[in-house]
C-alpha cells in the first residue's frame, strides 16, 4: 500500500463500523493457504488468510462504464440489472 489513505477509509461504501469478508479471492500465501478481501471496523481494506471467523458481505466490482439500470430497489423482488 502507497499510503493509508488508499485503505483506511470510512466514507468508502464498504465501512460498515463491523469487520468483515468481502469474498473477493486476492491470492495464495507461500504456505498455501488462501486469502481474500477484508475490511475492518477502521474502514481499512486489505486481504487476511480465512483462518478467521468473521462475517460475509459479497462485493461486486463493475467495470467502468457498465450500466446499471434505474429501475430496481436492490430487493430480490425488484433487483437492479447490470447490462
Amino acid at each position: 500500500y502507497s499510503n493509508p489513505s488508499d485503505y483506511e477509509n470510512t466514507t468508502n461504501y464498504l465501512h460498515t463500523g463491523q469487520i468483515f469478508w468481502t469474498f473477493s479471492p486476492v491470492g495464495l500465501s507461500t504456505n498455501g493457504s488462501a486469502h481474500v478481501g477484508s475490511v475492518y471496523s477502521s474502514g481499512r481494506v486489505c486481504d487476511n488468510g480465512v483462518d478467521y471467523t468473521r462475517g460475509v458481505r459479497p462485493v461486486v466490482s463493475l467495470a467502468d462504464g457498465t450500466l446499471v439500470t434505474t429501475d430496481g430497489d436492490g430487493t430480490s423482488t425488484k433487483p437492479y440489472v447490470v447490462k
